[in-house]
């Protein structure tokens, strides 16, 4: 489709067709169905038997009418037909963050978004300022769930990135980044209660917290921060919801690839660096930079293994002990595990609405185990028996054994008054935890 001329009537009139739009100043003229009125940016054309994007036009932001032409960027997305299908917004009016708040600025700077609202769900509204409070250590990703109906990881994913100027740093493409999210998402288990891609949103909001808040954050480099989100959100990915000694007893075929030792860790690792791959996100660094960085995804997802929690612990206590040099890499990667583990136990360090939510989750992915082993008439633990498990037992000894000195043990590194907020939080949360005798509704 030539530059300089309108997109024809008949390509939007196309089965699938697509219109991407940004609401107009608050002072413009609105929409008589309802919400504001749009100005079209661009708009993607595909019919039932294209496995391709076509006729993709994105307009810049905030350009005059008379400079339009010459800020048109044109391309092919190739992508299939079902990605571009889940990219489109759940309502007519409204347009997926990742693309209007950012046509515009395709593969030239990023910025913040300019949209300040977004339709996520038919039902209701989500501020785009609770995606702005991303930083904030008592952020609700269950609330962010529910609003956009399990889309958490997208949103808070796409997020990220761009807190940390990935975009520009890597000149990622933004259609690979979109892809790469979407990708995750569908290879996370949703009817898994805890384990799914909501936890895992979760564990990467927790690391940003985590890493935002240390002196030394502008001693890692872009490559060890890109990596720190892949991972995070990547951690759990595929997870089957059941834990590693099920699969051995069971045969599992994961277990006859990986063998017994952090197979589920080596799984979820080795789809987190193939989605990597198959999305193209990083594909056009360096092979250097790209070996680089799929090293450190593999790296950090290996430590949130709890069967060789008290290695990477015993790891930073020596590093404490010798002295922290952020110079060092070996170091930086020390702390980067250390923080990986801490966000992945991040739910009894929230607060107590949150951490009570979370505990439920748990526990009822635990219990599900638990029945399935008593119909293979297996042992079962008694945190696995939903039937014996005392819930105030099971998660205060969990925080007694092993959350309380993991937080701790970051608060020492890290001493300042956002960690001892946290290693309190995780004390309040044990207190509430030994008074409950049921789980509440």
């Amino acid at each position: 489709l030539p530059l300089d001329k309108e997109i024809p009537t008949y390509v939007l009139e196309r089965r699938g067709a697509i219109s991407f739009g940004l609401p107009t100043s608050p002072k413009a003229k609105k929409n008589p169905y309802g919400g504001p009125r749009l100005s079209r940016r661009g708009g993607v054309s595909v019919d039932s038997e294209d496995v391709e994007a076509k006729y993709l036009r994105l307009l810049g932001d905030n350009v005059p009418a008379a400079r339009k032409n010459s800020t048109i960027t044109q391309f092919t997305v190739k992508t299939s037909l079902k990605d571009l299908r889940r990219m489109q917004s759940t309502d007519n009016d409204m347009v997926d963050p990742g693309v209007s708040a950012y046509a515009g600025r395709f593969k030239r700077k990023m910025s913040a978004p300019t949209v300040t609202r977004h339709r996520l769900c038919n039902d209701g509204l989500v501020e785009w300022s609770q995606l702005n409070r991303i930083g904030c250590w008592d952020f609700d990703t269950l609330s962010i769930a529910r609003i956009t109906k399990g889309r958490c990881l997208f949103y808070i994913g796409f997020q990220l990135l761009i807190k940390h100027d990935l975009f520009e740093e890597f000149s990622l493409d933004v259609m690979s980044v979109l892809k790469f999210l979407n990708l995750l998402e569908q290879h996370y288990e949703p009817e898994n209660p805890f384990h799914n891609a909501t936890h895992a949103a979760d564990v990467a909001q927790a690391l940003h917290c985590l890493l935002s808040n240390l002196r030394s954050i502008d001693s890692f480099q872009p490559k060890e921060l890109l990596a720190s989100i892949l991972a995070a959100l990547a951690h759990d990915v595929n997870h089957p919801g059941v834990n590693q000694n099920f699969l051995i007893k069971t045969a599992s075929h994961l277990m006859k690839i990986n063998g017994n030792t952090s197979l589920l860790e080596q799984h979820h690792s080795k789809v987190a660096k193939s989605l990597i791959k198959e999305s193209g996100i990083i594909s056009h660094l360096s092979l250097n930079d790209q070996d680089e960085i799929l090293r450190l995804v593999e790296n950090l997802i290996m430590a949130t293994d709890m069967a060789q929690h008290q290695k990477y612990v015993n790891n930073m206590k020596a590093l404490m002990v010798s002295g922290y040099d952020p110079e060092n890499t070996e170091h930086r990667r020390i702390v980067l595990r250390l923080a990986m583990k801490c966000s992945d136990l991040c739910n009894t360090a929230r607060p107590w609405s949150t951490c009570v939510q979370w505990g439920k989750l748990v526990l009822e992915e635990f219990w599900r185990q638990g029945d399935e082993e008593k119909k293979m008439m297996f042992d079962v633990t008694n945190m696995f028996d939903r039937d014996q498990c005392v819930p105030s037992k099971a998660l205060t000894g969990f925080i007694d054994y092993i959350a309380e000195p993991l937080f701790t043990l970051w608060a020492d590194f890290c001493d300042t008054s956002f960690t001892r907020d946290i290693c309190r939080l995780v004390d309040n949360n044990r207190s509430h935890w030994e008074e409950v005798i049921t789980l509440p509704v």
